[in-house]
């Protein structure tokens, strides 16, 4: 199937607007009764509950280390950097498969973090040691995201988009562990300790690889791995449809005789010698199209509701990225005066508030990415204007609304890529969208830092709020993307036939 073809079926946007909303009103049922589902969503939990407590812990650290707000926001700007990565990462998801991405990226992984544990063990605590190793920790992430999240739709055909979101909301769910077990462990094991309690969690994802729960050995576009699902495969019109289940067609092997069937010695070559030439073969006669990243960015570009939301989402992350982020802890600790344990049950109360909004919007049985996307927007905007004011309980209730606005504009954000761009081009167009979301959140440390220099932390606060209200101005003018359009009438066609 062409990608053209695919994008109609996930309803895409064409450039004369038909099939502009078949796909909002489509019914998935709960991944959460696939067993498999299960499986990789726990191997997934554990990894995600490292992931917390590195990201908890490594800005504090930072803290304690330096005193610097501009080094626990360059730590934090290693995400952004690392997207950098994503389209080649996304090419190579589309063209040779998942499988070797998520292997090679928790092994990346695993050994950035032995070698930032060993280097802050020997005293060396560089802030360009610690950037460089975690721009390598969070590259060797971005390929294990790559891996798993393009290889979601052909794991679990039935329900890719709830399947995307339940995976989100879990993430969210298993990050709260992260400022709960820094809170209850920093007297006990430090800093330090805590990033060694990281370094397990990076396996578990291999032990469900062991399992079996893994993608398929070919890339989600080849026909290959698309063709048992076909129509034509399940509607036997003759016999002859049904001979593949025939022993007719399995009574030939060798194995059975010992020799060839034509009565020559048999011939055997190594496992490995197969499996290497099927996959040669299975790359040959792949019909998709080259895997050329041009091909994401028409697709990006094709549909009007994911270049919306690529535009507010770049925007988000310039002004609500990781600069927001460090700024809040820098000013939980510098500003409120808060310990180390107090700052991680904060962040806890700010993670709970983002799961319930993601999980508003991931456990719908419909989506419609609009209403989320806009309330989501409106929440973050207020709640950035209320932290201006110098009262505890009103800040706290202003960082728990703002990242209930954030969870739900995220899983809105995710889940429409896997609903609305084509399966064949879903790791290229993902590639290039991180790609121009990590570019604009590099932006975000360094307009943060520079405006708390200049006027302060809550007047910063205020400038952040009034530049996500053009979010809102956004939405509001490409309203018109999200309308439903009647697919025209084909024309009647004229013939010479009387």
């Amino acid at each position: 199937m062409t990608d053209a073809g695919t994008a109609e079926e996930a309803g895409s946007v064409t450039p004369d607007g038909a099939g502009a909303h078949a796909a909002d009103e489509s019914v998935e049922p709960n991944p959460l009764a696939d067993r498999r589902f299960l499986v990789f969503a726990a191997g997934n939990a554990a990894n995600n509950v490292g992931e917390a407590l590195y990201a908890t812990a490594l800005p504090l650290l930072a803290y304690q280390l330096t005193d610097s707000l501009v080094v626990m926001a360059w730590l934090a700007a290693a995400v952004p950097v690392s997207d950098l990565f994503a389209p080649a990462l996304g090419a190579w998801a589309d063209r040779r498969g998942v499988r070797g991405l998520i292997v090679q990226g928790l092994l990346a992984q695993a050994g950035a973090a032995l070698a930032m544990n060993l280097l802050l063990l020997g005293g060396h605590s560089a802030p360009w040691l610690l950037f460089l190793c975690a721009v390598v920790l969070e590259t060797g992430g971005l390929a294990y995201r790559t891996g798993w999240m393009t290889g979601v739709p052909a794991q679990f055909p039935d329900c890719p988009v709830r399947a995307r979101g339940t995976l989100n909301s879990l993430f969210l769910a298993t990050t709260l562990a992260g400022p709960l077990l820094v809170a209850a462990l920093l007297p006990w094991v430090g800093y330090q300790g805590l990033l060694w309690l990281n370094l397990p969690t990076f396996f578990a994802p291999l032990v469900v690889w062991a399992v079996g729960v893994r993608p398929a050995r070919s890339a989600p576009a080849s026909p290959h791995k698309t063709a048992p699902a076909s129509p034509h495969k399940t509607a036997p019109v003759s016999p002859d449809e049904t001979a593949p289940a025939s022993p007719h067609k399995t009574a030939p092997a060798p194995s059975h005789k010992g020799g060839r069937t034509d009565g020559g010695a048999r011939r055997t070559a190594p496992r490995w010698v197969k499996r290497r030439a099927a996959g040669a073969q299975a790359r040959a006669g792949a019909e998709a199209p080259p895997s050329r990243i041009r091909d994401g960015w028409d697709a990006i570009r094709q549909d009007k509701r994911i270049s919306v939301m690529l535009v507010a989402d770049m925007v988000l992350s310039a002004v609500c990225g990781t600069g927001l982020t460090s700024l809040i802890v820098y000013h939980l600790r510098h500003g409120w005066a808060l310990s180390g344990q107090q700052a991680g049950l904060a962040i806890a109360g700010m993670n709970v508030a983002s799961l319930v909004g993601n999980l508003l919007v991931s456990q719908r049985r419909r989506l419609r990415p609009w209403t989320p996307m806009t309330l989501g927007v409106a929440a973050r905007s207020v709640a950035l204007i209320l932290m201006i004011v110098p009262v505890w309980p009103v800040f706290m209730f202003a960082v728990v609304l703002g990242a209930l606005g954030q969870g739900a504009v995220m899983a809105t954000v995710v889940m429409a890529r896997v609903r609305y761009l084509p399966p064949g081009v879903l790791g290229r167009a993902s590639g290039l969208i991180w790609l121009l979301t990590g570019g604009a959140a590099l932006l975000s440390p360094v307009f943060v830092s520079a405006l708390d220099d200049v006027v302060g932390t809550p007047p910063t606060f205020l400038v952040l709020g009034i530049a996500t209200t053009t979010v809102l101005l956004h939405l509001r003018l490409t309203r018109a993307a999200w309308r439903p359009v009647p697919r025209p009438q084909e024309p009647a066609r004229r013939t010479n036939e009387p």
